[in-house]
């Protein structure tokens, strides 16, 4: 097995958690952080046609997303998806995530982004926009293929929609998120099988994000600063203009620290760089007290594995913006939205 390939199973492979569910006080997009969030939720939907002809199936199963919604894991033989459904449309709501998969014998990656939303831009006259739900379907095929396997990453953010100032730094608790599916023998009814698992963390002291809509509020809102404890601070900085800055860095607590990074943006092969890059560094700079900064994506994700003292912690992030309308610039944006994997 070469060694890309053991860190790919390393990234999509999801880890078993369990966790007691707390209930949450709802917490609102561009509102101050109301309460601290630590939740980690598992469910899974599994059922075989073949040993359990007279079990009823279960086809679906569903979690919370604190502060946003809530989640379903659906399985039949004619309807595959994780479905985010989010408590209010009005806000800018996504769950951005990177499927890793087999597509005509080679290991390929796709990012995508599942939105809620009223308004598209912020021209947008609201009468249009989603409905209170959005899915992404995990099947390559329809009908759906007789097998599948495979596996994503992702997080879901949310912030105030694209017709009001997007809020700065994140307040509403973020989670991410690692998903599994395989099926096999859809084409033979009674003889089906199907087994998917989704496990999510949500941890608002362990967050970062930033968010923007226009350039007048890019003007007083194009940087935040984060406390992560036990690790220091993550520095993000998303300015308006085609060659301005749009970075992250990190601040540790001690000199002992450094970072690696996988950049996911777009559709192809995992051997493609420009579609899957594993990045080793940058270390510690004694001169700016940093790690970093390094480039955010335009539209795309990255997993940050960030060492502090011996310790690491992995965060996946979304960042999508758009910064060089200079014709229109009440309609540039940037949202992004990072939270530690389970």
């Amino acid at each position: 097995m070469t060694p890309r390939l053991t860190r790919l199973l390393a990234l999509v492979v999801p880890v078993v958690l369990c966790g007691t569910l707390a209930a949450v006080a709802p917490t609102y997009a561009g509102a101050a952080r109301k309460a601290s969030v630590d939740e980690r939720r598992s469910v899974t939907v599994k059922w075989d046609a073949q040993k359990h002809r007279k079990r009823t199936k279960v086809y679906q199963k569903s979690a919370d997303v604190p502060g946003i919604g809530s989640v379903d894991l659906v399985c039949q033989p004619k309807s595959t998806m994780i479905r985010l459904a989010a408590n209010d449309r009005d806000n800018e709501t996504q769950m951005w995530l990177a499927k890793f998969e087999t597509k005509d014998g080679s290991n390929r990656v796709a990012v995508k982004n599942v939105r809620i939303y009223r308004y598209a831009t912020a021209a947008d006259d609201g009468t249009g926009g989603t409905g209170r739900r959005a899915h992404e379907g995990l099947n390559q095929k329809s009908p759906i293929e007789d097998y599948a396997n495979g596996s994503a990453v992702g997080v879901i953010s949310q912030r105030p929609g694209r017709d009001r100032n997007g809020g700065g730094t994140m307040s509403t608790p973020a989670t991410a998120f690692k998903l599994s599916w395989y099926w096999e023998r859809f084409a033979y009814p009674g003889y089906q099988f199907c087994k998917m698992k989704l496990t999510l963390l949500t941890n608002t002291d362990q967050q970062f994000g930033l968010s923007w809509h226009g350039n007048d509020e890019a003007a007083t809102a194009s940087t935040s600063t984060s406390d992560i404890a036990g690790f220091g601070q993550v520095d993000l900085t998303c300015e308006p203009g085609k060659n301005a800055d749009q970075t992250v860095a990190f601040r540790p607590d001690v000199a002992d620290s450094s970072l690696e990074y996988d950049l996911i943006q777009g559709e192809g092969s995992t051997d493609d760089p420009d579609v899957y890059d594993h990045v080793e560094g940058p270390d510690y700079d004694p001169v700016t007290g940093l790690v970093g900064p390094i480039d955010l994506p335009r539209n795309g994700m990255m997993r940050l594995e960030w060492t502090v003292g011996g310790v690491t912690k992995t965060w996946m992030l979304s960042s999508y913006m758009v910064v060089n309308n200079d014709a229109k610039p009440w309609l540039n944006v940037c949202e992004v939205a990072a939270a530690p994997l389970p």
